[in-house]
């Protein structure tokens, strides 16, 4: 199907979903909750509300608004976007998904742990893409940190390529049997790349690789995953809101600006608007 997906369902995401759906592009939208934006208590200062009015009252009605024009929402995780041969392909665990362009509207989280020496071995045997860099550990041994259904995902990814993979929860409890630890994690060690993890409680463990499949996919690990352009940690858009890979967009608090309701609203006109005419550019 020749659609427009859109990751994300706060205020840039629906926008983008309205100027895109009314421009006759059909649109879904991808999100498994309202975001961070859920846990502000009320919303202030905004055009056309002489009172203050609720976050999540907000967020509702301008998914009513989106799914009254047609706008088609799944109630999903996402895990990631892959090229496929028209388009791409958004990984997810209710089913894959495709799509012809992509705006990425899903707030602003990096979920990264806080563990010592972490950054020091990004790119260096630290990775954030199981299916970018699984190729590179075959026959060595790995780690997968985090207790989550996206980490069991990237743990499946790596087992089809690596066969010593473990789970490392850093103190959490699972709810799953795969093989873990649920150590707490203290530091990474190592010379020129990450070659050990350090516990809490003073034990090692060496490991060739560890990925990083914390909590749910945010703008940073979907950037990561596919290649988009970061700049101190948000992805990089021109005017039109397109990042460096033709036909992905993004939109509200995971490109740089204000985290404010009016500047996401209008990011994500400009990225609905601009997706919409690429897809008819390709007709």
């Amino acid at each position: 199907m020749q659609q427009l997906v859109i990751i994300g369902q706060g205020p840039a995401g629906i926008s983008a979903a309205i100027y895109a759906v009314r421009s006759g592009t059909p649109v879904t939208v991808l999100a498994k909750d309202l975001g961070a934006m859920k846990k502000a208590d009320i919303i202030e200062n905004y055009y056309g509300f002489p009172e203050a009015i609720s976050a999540t009252e907000l967020l509702n009605n301008g998914i009513k608004q989106a799914k009254n024009l047609g706008v088609n929402f799944v109630n999903t995780e996402v895990y990631g976007i892959e090229y496929a041969t028209d388009g791409f392909v958004i990984k997810s665990n209710v089913e894959d998904i495709s799509a012809k362009a992509v705006i990425i509207a899903c707030g602003m989280t990096r979920n990264v742990p806080k563990i010592e020496n972490i950054e020091k071995f990004e790119g260096k045997g630290i990775s954030y893409c199981a299916i970018c860099d699984a190729f590179f550990y075959r026959n060595k041994k790995v780690a997968v940190i985090g207790s989550g259904q996206y980490t069991l995902h990237e743990y499946q990814v790596l087992k089809n390529v690596i066969q010593d993979v473990t789970i490392l929860t850093n103190g959490a409890s699972p709810n799953f049997t795969e093989a873990h630890n649920t150590k707490k994690i203290k530091s990474f060690e190592g010379d020129t790349t990450v070659q050990a993890v350090i516990f809490e409680d003073g034990s090692r463990e060496e490991f060739d690789g560890i990925f990083i499949a914390n909590g749910s996919v945010g703008p940073f690990e979907l950037s990561k995953k596919i290649g988009l352009q970061l700049e101190k940690n948000k992805i990089v858009v021109d005017a039109k809101m397109q990042t460096n890979i033709p036909a992905i967009y993004a939109c509200g608090d995971c490109v740089a600006g204000l985290m404010q309701v009016p500047k996401a609203i209008y990011e994500g006109m400009i990225a609905g608007i601009e997706a919409s005419r690429y897809m008819k550019s390709k007709k």
